[in-house]
């Protein structure tokens, strides 16, 4: 019995070698492949668009209320760089938290920084003198000059590599300041309050009605945390609060 269990000890020591062998060139071809994803990946990063600077910049006041707003230039647009903040009344909201929601529900404690939500309506008639809820359009220009091409302007859905042109998040500012700022819906479940996705997401209305859809569609942006694409779609306004920036043709 001896002699067959040593061969039997050397045949698998033969064996353990081999898969040994074949487990080292396996790694290794992994390595290769991974490297090889790595500098796929880091290509398409080559292709986003650099940050772009706008041509000029200041600022405005809405002698309503005294309140101030950043804007910037591209191309022939000037665009505002804070979320508007005036009280447009029951069509509009702050951005309530949940315990704030059940303990203080007047806190005002976002509406330095995130602005105020507005219904469609709303964001129509808190519109300054001089200024205009922005159209389709007014946006797609926009994307353009941040550098989104024409054809993907005109798309639905998510398109586009330039949200790190229009979006401020964590560590990394750019000269437009969109913000995160969620939105609010007026269809909820039971008593749940209807404020969503503050710090996740960004929503912003449009003055266009999308006649590719029958009832009452209106465009909106959409942009989402360490997502570069921007979303272009539309929603039926009835029930819905959204942040709003306005944009003037450049003086």
């Amino acid at each position: 019995m001896w002699p067959d269990a040593s061969r039997a000890t050397i045949h698998q020591d033969s064996k353990d070698k081999t898969m040994n062998r074949i487990y080292t060139c396996s790694a290794l071809l992994l390595a290769v492949l991974g490297l090889t994803f790595l500098t796929a990946c880091g290509n398409d990063d080559d292709a986003t668009p650099a940050k772009v600077q706008p041509a000029a910049a200041g600022s405005y006041t809405d002698t309503r209320d005294g309140q101030t707003y950043g804007w910037v230039r591209y191309g022939r647009q000037d665009w505002m760089t804070d979320n508007y903040r005036y009280d447009a009344g029951s069509e509009s909201t702050v951005y309530l938290d949940t315990e704030d929601y059940e303990k203080n529900p007047r806190s005002t404690k976002h509406l330095a920084l995130y602005g105020r939500l507005y219904t469609l309506k709303g964001a129509q008639a808190a519109c300054p003198e001089g200024w205009r809820l922005p159209t389709d359009e007014d946006w797609q220009q926009l994307e353009q000059q941040l550098g989104m091409s024409p054809s993907d302007t005109r798309q639905r859905e998510w398109r586009g590599r330039i949200a790190h042109n229009m979006l401020t998040m964590k560590g990394d500012t750019c000269a437009l300041n969109l913000l995160l700022g969620g939105y609010y819906t007026a269809h909820t479940i039971m008593s749940m309050p209807g404020w969503r996705h503050m710090g996740e997401m960004a929503y912003y209305w449009t003055a266009t009605k999308d006649t590719g859809k029958e009832g009452e569609f209106y465009f909106f942006r959409k942009l989402f945390y360490g997502r570069n694409e921007v979303c272009r779609e539309s929603t039926e306004p009835d029930g819905y609060q959204m942040s709003v920036r306005y944009v003037r043709d450049a003086q």
